[in-house]
């Protein structure tokens, strides 16, 4: 059994990116915990700040639920204030090396969303500072706005696609404005017949951190 670490700049993330894969992990055995660097409060679409930040947490908390995850922390960085400071680069290196984690699971570093990008920047940093004696997780970098154009690692969630749909779905705020389930459904769906077939319907794809 391994620790898994997910870091996600934003409530949904991690369901959007990775959660059919987390939902395998979660059954294998592995202990999955995920990390909300912000709590996306700037993405209310017309509601105040503070009462989206509420939301948000309790949609990220009922999404983990359903995919079965051990834990989730929101460290609650202001959402459009997210920056590779060196104390937040700290923290994460001191949950990763404490914890430790075994896999470490990020947006990708050419997401056209910044903070996705800052988010990677942190892990890479965080990671790459490890003391020498610590062995390094593994880091993948999943894709949420902008699509991989390079992939180390295919991963068939066919088993697992409708946990999924459910917790990109229990993000009830955001999906009643953009359609990520039907949207992301159908990522899933192709990454699956292109890179999966014929043994799998649908696939999640990652980049790996190379140190």
């Amino acid at each position: 059994m391994s620790n898994i670490l997910v870091v996600s700049p934003h409530p949904d993330d991690e369901s959007i990116g990775c959660g059919g894969t987390l939902r395998k992990h979660v059954l294998s055995g592995d202990t999955v915990l995920a990390i909300c660097l912000t709590s996306g409060e700037r993405g209310g679409h017309g509601r105040p700040a503070e009462e989206t930040k509420v939301i948000r947490e309790q949609e990220a908390e009922q999404a983990a639920a359903i995919l079965g995850l051990d834990q989730t922390e929101f460290w609650q960085v202001r959402n459009g204030s997210l920056r590779t400071t060196r104390k937040l680069v700290d923290r994460l290196r001191q949950k990763i090396a404490g914890w430790p984690a075994d896999t470490v699971y990020v947006t990708h570093d050419q997401e056209m969303h910044p903070e996705h990008r800052v988010a990677a920047r942190l892990v890479r940093r965080a990671v790459a500072g490890l003391e020498a004696q610590i062995r390094k997780p593994e880091v993948l970098m999943f894709e949420v706005w902008t699509p991989l154009q390079h992939m180390d690692q295919i991963v068939d969630i066919t088993p697992y696609i409708d946990t999924k749909m459910a917790a990109i779905r229990a993000h009830k705020s955001q999906c009643e404005v953009l359609g990520f389930d039907d949207a992301f459904l159908g990522l899933a769906r192709y990454r699956g017949e292109m890179f999966s077939w014929p043994e799998g319907d649908y696939a999640e794809i990652f980049a790996q951190v190379r140190f």
